[in-house]
């Protein structure tokens, strides 16, 4: 069995739910059965939007060193408990000598699995810039479908005042006209591509199809950990 290596810190409340459905994701009967896990809840990574913004340092140094303390403390491979974070992966991997599973391809390996030719994006203005789900999913045939310009600030306003800012009384009204809006456009579901957007539709009680990428990232962990895969697609 392989030890989980969690890259975590961005934020702290995504990297607990990360871990929440890795323990809920495993078919153990005592504790001994669960997966070993090892956490670099790292919180001083610079914000990665605001880096792909231009708006603030680049995150990298932090990462690496929170992939290098999870590699010299025993990881067998890492994942990352953030979606923007997957940007920065190319100046990461040359440092380290252990893989990365990405939160990217287990998601979009799950919509397609799952059948659905058209997704509404939700996730952070870095990410949407970046072009990370986009590319993929457009490679493997999937729509990807976006808020308008003009909303994306509603997710990222959910994320950073009602999430990171612990607000359990943010008004998600706004973002629930949106995703109404997505779904008109032709949205069959909703990838949620941000860490902290999960914890969001729990804590807002929002509604809709959703593909958690934290829960993906979750089971994929755990097969991997447990050699029951090796899909080399979704291996950095």
């Amino acid at each position: 069995m392989k030890t989980i290596g969690i890259m975590g810190g961005m934020g702290p409340m995504a990297t607990v739910d990360l871990m929440k459905k890795i323990i809920l994701a495993t078919p153990a009967k005592n504790d001994q059965e669960h997966i070993p896990m090892l956490v670099d809840n790292n919180s001083q990574v610079p914000d990665r939007t605001k880096a792909i913004m231009g708006l603030g340092a680049s995150p990298a140094p932090e990462m690496v060193k929170s992939a290098k303390r999870l590699m010299m403390a025993g990881a067998d491979f890492i994942i990352i408990a953030c979606n923007t974070a997957h940007y920065f992966l190319p100046e990461i991997l040359p440092q380290i000598s252990i893989p990365v599973l990405s939160i990217i391809d287990v998601a979009t390996a799950s919509i397609k699995e799952k059948g659905f030719k058209s997704v509404g994006l939700l996730a952070t203005s870095g990410t949407v810039r970046t072009g990370l789900y986009q590319k993929t999913l457009e490679a493997n045939g999937i729509e990807c479908i976006m808020p308008a310009a003009e909303k994306q600030h509603l997710i990222d306003d959910m994320i950073y005042d009602g999430v990171k800012a612990m607000n359990e009384d943010y008004d998600t009204t706004a973002v629930r006209e949106l995703l109404a809006e997505m779904q008109a456009q032709g949205a069959e579901a909703f990838i949620l591509g941000c860490t902290e957007v999960p914890v969001a539709v729990s804590m807002y009680g929002l509604e809709g199809t959703f593909i958690d990428s934290t829960d993906e990232l979750a089971k994929a962990a755990v097969k991997f950990a447990k050699a029951e895969i090796s899909d080399g697609t979704m291996i950095a």
